[in-house]
């Protein structure tokens, strides 16, 4: 029941219309879980998919390694649609490894394509194309000799490598507002040779689709064909394969489809006419975004203010999207880990009931030696016991308090969003700014406090692996710069940047996630109208600095050796926190063997300097 991920294909396929809701049958049979698992998902409740998949799990001894591959598969495919790719390739991987050794040419095949599609998802092209080509070579070898294998998976596989070796050989290519292709930059001769084998590929792919009369992936065959020829910049063709295109999407009634080509095709009243309708708000922003700088370019001011207008509330509706699937993903890794815990203390229950059955057996046969053995028994047992119930104790409230943390700003943000709702018309565009300033802060607050979780929750469950490369300071300094800019804006706190390229041996997201919690810390205690210093040090340091208030040294002393959490100070501006960044900071710094150092004096602000391994 493996499924195969297409990237193009991914967007329509995640628009599938809803079967009826059908009663969950509590069954002891494995395969009618995967099917109900399967079903809640293709409904879009994924949150119960995934919970009915660990429930079914728990009942599945370790051993049987094939019926646990089956809700793998499904636990994949539903992290897949939450966004949450890790969790996904985790799963994958697990589905690919029993493959590797157990399962038939076919499955490996599957499992090899849904990696690929994850791994093109998460922008790691190149490792998308090795998984892809060895699909397509198990492909070519069943249709040789399997008379009864079809087609239809290799053509799969082969459209997907074309659209991957499409979005690599675009990495390099510069693109116009309006999303054509800038005749200005040239494809370096590697784009060229992607760029040429992903014609092939779509080429043979769509032959295939009309000898197996597939009237609906023909049409999307031919949209993929006229992006590549965009790419190459034969403009003419990329045309002609457009129109067809578009008239096989409107005769199939593929909406989806027909939507993606009036982008391509750069019909952009009407694909926001028709991303409306089918509720697609992704694509109708970026259709107004780009009539927006078209409107800009050419001097008409009234209409490009119209369509930032449109482009802004759409990118707010997103926005709240996005930060709704982001909680919605931390629900789910808290439900799953709830799950497991359980799971574990059911099982020590039962060896722990054993073990008195068989303590008691012995008593009746033995008489001092064995009471003091139970006696000694019983003290560690209920060591046990008490560090279990301190620990869950500890995890309940920790979970209380960002709970709270997450509340906060969500209860504040409501509160302006009401006083806009009812009363929008005596609000100044002025004041109207202003509160919208408070709903993106709040919303900032927000997302970085769920990465910090997600960070967290990692490193506690021994997930967290470094991975340390050779990696250039400077740039990945100018990188979060340019991420944190807008949370700087608001507070109308100046970013200055001073360093020189420098080389470090250390991992490059955890080096983000310590320069964005620290940079998002300074403007935090920055005043308002305040400076932010970011700058290197030789041989291999990084500093930020603000002009705000000293911080005293029993303040720096929790700071350096707080053991669960940092006591969160109210900001310069009634900024909350949640102490959780500061600690992340630290564990990540000492993971990549750095340290951490916090340099303050009366009238002199507040310096952190960082020192990684050269």
């Amino acid at each position: 029941m493996k499924t195969t991920f297409c990237t193009f294909m991914g967007l329509i396929f995640s628009l599938t219309l809803a079967m009826p809701a059908q009663g969950q049958n509590v069954l002891t049979d494995p395969t009618v879980y995967v099917d109900s698992a399967y079903s809640l998902a293709m409904q879009g409740h994924l949150q119960e998919a995934v919970a009915l998949n660990y429930e079914a799990l728990e009942n599945i001894p370790e051993d049987s390694v094939a019926m646990r591959c089956e809700f793998y598969s499904c636990l994949l495919y539903c992290y897949h649609r939450l966004g949450d790719y890790e969790q996904a390739l985790h799963y994958g991987e697990l589905c690919l490894l029993y493959d590797e050794e157990h399962g038939t040419k076919a499955d490996l095949s599957a499992s090899l394509g849904n990696l690929a599609g994850i791994y093109s998802s998460v922008g790691k092209q190149d490792v998308a194309i090795e998984y892809l080509r060895r699909s397509i070579d198990i492909e070519t070898a069943l249709l040789a000799s399997d008379t009864t294998h079809t087609a239809v998976s290799l053509a799969i596989r082969k459209a997907m490598l074309g659209e991957v070796l499409v979005a690599k050989a675009k990495e390099t290519t510069s693109h116009s507002p309006d999303g054509k292709k800038d005749v200005s930059s040239e494809l370096d001769a590697d784009a060229v040779t992607m760029l040429a084998e992903a014609l092939r590929l779509t080429d043979e792919v769509l032959q295939i689709d009309r000898q197996l009369g597939r009237r609906t992936q023909e049409g999307i065959r031919l949209a993929q064909l006229a992006n590549i020829y965009d790419a190459l910049g034969q403009e003419a063709r990329a045309k002609e394969c457009n129109r067809q295109a578009l008239e096989i999407a409107r005769e199939t009634g593929n909406r989806p489809s027909e939507l993606i080509i009036l982008l391509q095709d750069n019909q952009l009243q009407e694909a926001i006419a028709l991303a409306n309708e089918l509720g697609m708000r992704k694509q109708e922003y970026e259709a107004c975004d780009r009539l927006y700088r078209q409107a800009q370019e050419a001097g008409r001011s009234a209409d490009a203010l119209a369509w930032l207008e449109k482009a802004r509330v759409l990118h707010e509706q997103l926005q709240s999207e996005e930060t709704q699937r982001q909680l919605t993903i931390a629900q789910v890794r808290y439900d799953s880990f709830r799950k497991e815990q359980q799971l574990k203390a059911q099982q020590r229950a039962i060896q722990e009931e054993r073990l008195r059955t068989r303590v008691l057996f012995v008593v009746s046969l033995l008489s001092l030696i064995i009471v003091l053995l139970l006696v000694l028994l019983l003290v560690l047992l209920r060591r046990r016991k008490r560090m279990v119930e301190e620990s869950a104790t500890y995890k309940e409230r920790q979970y209380s308090i960002l709970t709270h943390d997450l509340t906060n700003p969500m209860v504040a943000q409501q509160q302006v969003l009401r006083m806009l709702y009812r009363d929008f018309s005596n609000y100044t565009p002025q004041q109207v700014r202003a509160l919208t300033g408070q709903l993106l802060a709040g919303s900032d607050s927000q997302l970085s406090l769920l990465r910090n979780l997600g960070e967290m929750a990692q490193m506690e469950q021994g997930k967290r692996t470094m991975q340390p490369t050779r990696l250039d300071l400077s740039a990945l300094i100018a990188d979060v710069i340019v991420l944190m800019r807008s949370t700087a804006d608001l507070k109308d706190v100046t970013i200055s940047l001073k360093s020189e390229r420098m080389l470090v041996t250390a991992d490059r997201e955890a080096l983000r996630t310590i320069l964005r919690n620290i940079l998002s810390n300074a403007i935090k205690f920055s005043p308002k109208g305040g400076v932010v210093e970011v700058g290197t040090k030789a041989p291999s340091s990084f500093y930020v600095h603000n002009d705000g208030e000293h911080l005293p040294q029993e303040q720096i002393d929790e700071i350096m050796h707080a053991k669960s959490r940092i006591i969160s100070h109210v900001g310069t501006n009634g900024e909350s926190g949640t102490g959780v960044g500061l600690l992340l900071c630290r564990e990540l710094v000492a993971l990549n063997h750095g340290t951490m150092q916090i340099l303050s004096a009366p009238n002199e602000g507040v310096t952190m300097v960082i020192n990684v391994p050269r």
